[in-house]
């Protein structure tokens, strides 16, 4: 702990107190990683983004603090799970109980799991009555790429964009008809397997994929757990489908359906009682949607769909200690139309939201539907080197009334290679159907929650040219009414007066002499402005760092995750410590679509904890054998 800690140091200067000190290395750093990549040439292509202000603009062009990570990228990375993807992102932890399709949270700029929106090809996934996201649930091999807004988008998207959204965008249909498909054997018995069919064309567009997955696993609590620990491994298996169709009736207008469905069963520790016990997660999604070009300044962009969230569990009931069945269901009802208007004074967006939210359970809830109607308005333009963007959406809650929220982003081209911003917003998160109501034989849920309002703001400095990218961005969100569940008063929700986060990231990405490099470091402050106390499972400092080389037909990669301490509680009663751990990747070209690859997760077979009592999994390797007919 005291190597990484120092480690840290360097990288981030001084302790929280000298702050100023900090910001002041942290600038020398991004200053010194520019003059490294100045003996750089190329330039990188910036990709669009549409979850920022949803419209599709050029990465470097928005104030907005973003990262999208390709499907390339994906197939590059030692990641196993979508989780773990997103926890290389800078300014992103990542947090499970145990091994893959156990529960897992993911904490953006430090704030709460479910303050982060999901969306998956606009729509909202995931289960109203726990909130959040299962991001075990939704496999890689569906993924084309994803989209991650680091600061408050409520004035965008509504409830739960509080720290950020992540956006996944599913395959879609490229080149002549061809078929890809790989397979892969590793730690554990994990075996895996995907196929898919895709193509496009002037008048079509579709894909169709497949995948299964499934492993023995490990025991996931350690023997402190004693409620809930037993000595067997408990394994998961996961099969998906996904689809996309889509027909072009000429080069502005197209009308497509897509789909996608996921099931995944896992086993987890319940002390013995009831005996094996397992859940069973379900996901689907269907959704129509048209994109029509009205004229030269008026693009239209409608999708009306239906998300459904199911989790089926052999349980024990808390009264009687026997074992029963559990079911928790979540229906999504969505529908939204956005409007692009191209004019002299910039790019306006005019769109409306309708969501419908109902939930059935084997568990008694005094309310099971709320529904929001909402509208927004953006604008974007530029003005010489300047560039100016803000939303506004008013929404009514059937639960929680009418709010309003907005954003304002501001970026300042300095130079050629230099870039200032500055955005400012904020946001709310609407209490779940569990914090609410849950009955679960004892106080556990509270009828008297209020919703959370948060306001944020953050800084930023942006260097890019000779092939590198770098960041340096301060922030802070100020969240009242902050939910927390209180592990010292049997999980109770109840609202904190304010929660308070400050820190700033550094980030750099780029090529230097042959070798990808990429890294970052956070640091951050998550506490209860009334106790002084860290919210629970956020560290204070964290950070990654990655670097790969591709020779001849070989491509090797190494990455370094890494978290400073952290509390499992609110109260700061039980201390995790802080960690350090490395990946190992190695692939080989057989031909133009043939691949080998070689994973080794926690090659040094380090022993942490990212939830107390939760066994991590220690050494893993994993092979596969991958086709693509369009190319590798």
């Amino acid at each position: 702990m005291k190597k990484f800690r120092s480690v840290f140091r360097v990288r981030c200067a001084t302790p929280q107190r000298h702050r100023a000190s900090a910001i002041r290395a942290a600038a020398s750093t991004l200053a010194l990683c520019a003059a490294f990549a100045q003996a750089q040439d190329a330039t990188p292509v910036e990709p669009l983004v549409v979850t920022a202000t949803r419209i599709a603009t050029a990465q470097d062009s928005l104030s907005s603090d973003t990262t999208v990570i390709t499907a390339a990228q994906l197939a590059a990375s030692n990641a196993q799970t979508l989780g773990e993807a997103l926890a290389s992102v800078p300014g992103v932890q990542f947090s499970r109980a145990g091994g893959q399709g156990q529960p897992a949270s993911l904490y953006i700029r430090g704030a709460n799991a479910n303050q982060t929106l999901v969306l998956v090809d606009g729509l909202r996934i995931g289960s109203a009555t726990l909130g959040g996201t299962s991001f075990d649930l939704l496999p890689l091999a569906m993924i084309d790429h994803i989209e991650i807004l680091r600061g408050p988008a409520s004035g965008l998207y509504g409830s739960d964009a509080v720290g950020g959204v992540v956006q996944i965008f599913t395959k879609r249909g490229k080149g002549t008809p061809h078929m890809y498909a790989s397979v892969g054997y590793g730690t554990d018995r994990t075996t895996s397997e995907t196929a898919g069919l895709a193509s496009t064309s002037e008048d079509n567009r579709f894909s169709f994929d497949f995948s299964h997955k499934q492993s023995q696993g490990f025991n996931v609590t350690k023997p402190s757990s004693a409620f809930y620990y037993e000595d067997d491994r408990d394994g998961y298996k996961q099969t998906s489908g996904s689809f996309d169709i889509a027909h072009f009736f000429d080069a502005s207008n197209e009308l497509g359906v897509r789909g996608y469905w996921i099931q995944s069963d896992t086993a987890f520790d319940a002390g013995g009682s009831p005996v094996n016990p397992w859940t069973r997660e379900t996901q689907t999604s269907l959704a129509l949607y048209s994109r029509n070009q009205i004229n030269s300044n008026w693009l239209s962009d409608l999708s009306i769909g239906q998300s459904h969230d199911q989790s089926h569990a052999d349980a024990l009931d808390y009264d009687t200690f026997l074992p029963y069945p559990s079911r928790f269901d979540t229906r999504q009802k969505q529908l939204n139309w956005s409007n692009t208007v191209t004019s002299s004074v910039g790019k306006w967006l005019l769109g409306l939201d309708y969501l419908d939210e109902r939930i059935s359970s084997t568990t008694n809830y005094t309310v099971d539907s709320r529904h929001t109607k909402a509208g927004l308005l953006g604008w974007q333009n530029d003005f010489g080197a300047n560039h100016l963007q803000a939303n506004l959406r008013v929404e009514n809650n059937s639960q929680f009334g009418s709010q309003t929220t907005g954003n304002i982003g501001y970026l300042l081209h300095l130079n050629s290679q230099w870039q200032f911003t500055a955005n400012a917003g904020t946001s709310f998160h609407a209490p779940t159907f569990n914090d609410l109501y849950f009955d679960c034989g004892y106080v556990c849920a509270n009828p008297n929650l209020q919703a959370e309002k948060g306001r944020a703001f953050d800084l930023g400095l942006r260097w890019q040219a000779g092939g590198f990218n770098t960041s340096l961005v301060g922030f802070e969100n100020r969240v009242r009414n902050l939910i927390v569940l209180d592990a010292n008063n049997n999980y109770l929700p109840e609202n904190l007066n304010e929660a308070r986060i400050e820190g700033f990231t550094l980030a750099t990405q780029g090529t230097l002499g042959g070798f990808d490099l990429a890294g970052s470091v956070t640091r951050q402050n998550p506490f209860d402005d009334a106790t002084g106390h860290v919210l629970p499972r956020r560290a204070k400092i964290l950070g990654e760092i990655s670097v790969a080389q591709s020779v001849g037909q070989w491509r090797w990669n190494a990455a370094m995750n890494a978290a400073g301490r952290r509390f499992d509680d609110l109260a700061n009663q039980n201390l995790m410590g802080g960690y350090a751990a490395f990946d190992l990747g190695l692939d080989y070209a057989l031909s133009k679509t043939w691949k080998a690859g070689v994973r080794l997760n926690n090659a040094f077979d380090r022993d942490y904890e990212l939830v107390r009592d939760y066994n991590i999994q220690g050494r893993a390797w994993f092979v596969t054998l991958s086709y693509d007919g369009a190319g590798l």
